[in-house]
């Protein structure tokens, strides 16, 4: 998810979500619909017989969506839209892009008339926990179970890319298609790196022995969103998973006692916390937004940068012609028993909301989005790949971010921000601190415990867990 707007999210608590809104309602004014999803007055869909109409849509139904216009525009759901007005000419598409989802949308969930297909994305996504648990989203099994788009002899499960639809998982219930495969890597200029001759580093160590070389060179070695410190946190729990392997991070979002007290986590708040204690940061880093971050990082005054796989789509505007984005994976630290691993899976959650008017056409819209022809213009459009099978990129940064990518053991989607409000709220800040050395690794690994504590013991806030 892309912090693409310099607003900060909203903080909700659950279940008084629906009871404040962004733009400053009165929260008395939306008390009363504070659940309106959630007493099963919403329609359902069944997968019927017609391939090529399997969910019964009216063909003069209007459709409502509602597109995050960030680091992917919104120029791919202009054209999935038009696939849908040519199966169903009569039916009127409201398109909505924006980066204000929480400002515009979270009214219309609390007076029962959500949108038909939101894209919950950016700094204003609305809390996926507070969403799922609130009972205000449609479960997405008749979409995964319904003929696929090319052909009927495939659902659209079978057309997905493995683990895609992990992140957007609750209880072994879905309730968002994720719908770009992304991973969160270390960005670097390859051009930079092979006219000064340096290596990109594989391990902290090497990343650590090539800072001063860097900074002599007048480049600071790191720099990163210092408003959205959110994008320093797959860095830091790869650097733990790939230290302990990926069951440190399963028991981080399994809420298990001392989890955060585990020898790899602690650790990698060591290497996090070096970075600024060693002057590697840009000067002004934690003051600045991820598009300053990312300008900077564009003008070679930073070497490193975390951040998604949307980064060269999002820069193609701005960064210069002969500027060659590279991606790797979190430097591993010495001991790794798993340096492969990476956080990468599905991204960009698509819902639909219980309460949608057109519900039928949601499913269809997604169907379409998840078609060869829907996914093939998305990835030519941003040059990022979505989670269906088969779509082939010709940019360079997308073919190195593949390879990183080849083995699914390798992957893996920490969970507990979006599973967990309150804890996605404490992280944020703490990690902040932590990279700029404002704190110790022990304060920051004492701060999450409790409040990991405190989730768990707290009976107020639905659980949940990764299947094994």
């Amino acid at each position: 998810m892309r912090n693409t707007a310099a607003d900060k999210q909203p903080m909700f608590n659950r279940r008084n979500l629906f009871g404040a809104t962004a733009a400053g309602l009165a929260a008395s004014s939306l008390a009363a619909c504070a659940t309106s999803g959630s007493d099963d007055e919403g329609g359902e869909v069944t997968v019927g017989e017609d391939a090529e109409n399997p969910f019964g849509v009216d063909p003069k139904a209007p459709l409502d969506v509602v597109i995050f216009d960030g680091g992917f525009g919104n120029e791919y759901a202009v054209a999935h839209q038009e696939i849908y007005n040519r199966a169903f000419p009569d039916a009127e598409i409201t398109h909505l892009p924006t980066q204000a989802i929480a400002e515009t949308q979270q009214p219309r969930f609390a007076e029962g008339k959500p949108a038909d297909v939101l894209d919950n994305s950016g700094a204003q996504q609305i809390p996926m926990d507070a969403l799922v648990s609130d009972g205000e989203l449609a479960e997405l099994t008749p979409l995964l179970d319904a003929p696929s788009y090319d052909d009927p002899s495939l659902t659209v499960r079978d057309t997905l890319r493995e683990g895609v639809l992990e992140a957007g998982t609750f209880n072994g219930k879905v309730y968002a298609l994720n719908y770009v495969f992304n991973a969160w890597t270390i960005w670097y200029d390859a051009k930079l790196f092979r006219d000064q001759g340096w290596t990109p580093p594989t391990t902290w160590d090497e990343m650590i022995a090539l800072c001063p070389t860097i900074k002599a060179a007048g480049i600071a070695p790191w720099t990163y969103a210092g408003q959205h410190p959110v994008y320093l946190y797959d860095m830091f729990l790869m650097l733990a998973g790939r230290h302990g392997g990926v069951q440190v991070l399963k028991d981080i979002d399994n809420l298990k006692a001392g989890a955060w007290e585990h020898e790899s986590v602690a650790l990698a708040a060591e290497a996090m916390h070096s970075i600024g204690a060693s002057g590697f940061l840009l000067e002004g880093s934690a003051g600045i937004d991820h598009i300053q971050s990312q300008t900077a990082f564009n003008n070679n005054e930073a070497a490193f940068l975390p951040c998604g796989s949307w980064l060269p789509n999002e820069q193609k505007a701005i960064a210069p012609a002969d500027f060659e984005y590279a991606p790797m994976g979190v430097p591993a630290l010495a001991g790794s028993v798993q340096p492969g691993l990476i956080s990468a899976g599905g991204d960009e959650p698509f819902v639909v909301p219980k309460n949608a008017t057109n519900l039928a056409g949601a499913y269809e819209y997604l169907r379409i989005m998840l078609s060869k022809e829907g996914s093939q213009m998305f990835g030519d459009t941003v040059q990022a790949a979505t989670v269906v099978k088969g779509v082939e990129l010709d940019n360079e940064a997308a073919k190195m971010t593949d390879a990183l990518v080849s083995n699914p053991d390798d992957m893996f989607q920490p969970q507990f921000r979006y599973w967990y409000t309150k804890m996605n709220e404490e992280v944020r800040p703490a990690l902040g601190r932590l990279i700029n050395a404002e704190s110790t690794p022990e304060e920051f690994l004492q701060r999450m415990q409790t409040v990991a504590d405190d989730t768990a013991a707290d009976d107020t806030i639905e659980k949940f867990t990764h299947e094994d």
